[in-house]
């Protein structure tokens, strides 16, 4: 059986293949990226299969706060940020079928100023649960840290 996913042009790669072994959860298939669109071909079902399935990018600052400042995890932390973003899925009416992530530090240095802030780079799958929290998310974002920077957007 063939699916069609929708997906962002610009994972490709090794995003793609971690996108695909996530769906097939080791069963057998074949792929094809069509450049905004994914083609599977597989004898196994998708997990999740119903509803509105989609390839996604995200680029977040991952952290929690404490005492009011950022606590950001350890870069090789990957189950965090996927907790992370398990609770930013339920906030926003989407649940993750499949993520991988990278994560490395980004100095900010405008002078008077120099910091640090978290760079995790998500890409994978998700389904949209609740249409109307998704298109919110869409429009406002995902996480509250460094939008002025270009982080938070949820590319599809």
């Amino acid at each position: 059986m063939d699916y069609i996913l929708t997906k962002p042009q610009t994972v490709e790669g090794y995003a793609v293949h971690r996108m695909v072994a996530g769906l097939l959860e080791g069963a057998t298939g074949l792929h094809h990226d069509a450049g905004d669109t994914l083609v599977i071909r597989t004898d196994a079902p998708l997990p999740n299969g119903e509803g509105n399935i989609l390839g996604f990018s995200l680029r977040a600052c991952v952290s929690v706060k404490n005492n009011g400042r950022h606590r950001y995890f350890p870069t090789t932390d990957w189950r965090s940020r996927h907790a992370w973003l398990e609770r930013k899925g339920i906030q926003h009416g989407f649940e993750i079928i499949t993520v991988h992530c990278t994560a490395r530090h980004y100095v900010v240095d405008k002078p008077p100023k120099k910091f640090t802030i978290d760079d995790t780079q998500f890409t994978g799958v998700l389904k949209i649960v609740e249409p109307e929290k998704f298109a919110l998310a869409l429009q406002n974002g995902i996480g509250n840290t460094a939008r002025a920077f270009g982080f938070g957007m949820l590319i599809l």
